[in-house]
């Protein structure tokens, strides 16, 4: 569920009409984690959104900061990322861009 402060963000027709549509287009509606072979339901942020950089359209709107997932994926890179909040792990997470490459957050 979408956090208070980007409600409006994904309410908005930019991103329910343009945004999320090439995203999904984009990965051929299949998820981009490496191995998962499930349909992408969900359009993630890749470098998560915050109050503080919300308005930064190279953050919210971006494509290459955006990427397509399934349900589980999804799930479990958030519930990643807050962990390493919680413990504060020095470890970076690691995604893949669309075309392979390794990307360090």
């Amino acid at each position: 569920m979408a956090k208070e402060f980007a409600k409006a963000l994904y309410n908005s027709s930019t991103w329910r009409t343009r945004i999320r549509p090439a995203v999904l287009a984009r990965c051929r509606y299949i998820c981009e984690t490496p191995g998962c072979f499930n349909p992408a339901e969900e359009v993630d942020h890749i470098i998560e959104l915050t109050p503080e950089n919300i308005r930064d359209p190279k953050i919210a709107y971006d494509l290459s900061n955006l990427q397509g997932l399934c349900s589980a994926c999804h799930k479990a890179k958030t519930k990643s990322e807050i962990e390493s909040r919680k413990t504060g792990s020095l470890l970076a997470p690691v995604y893949f861009s669309p075309d392979g490459e390794v990307v360090v957050k």
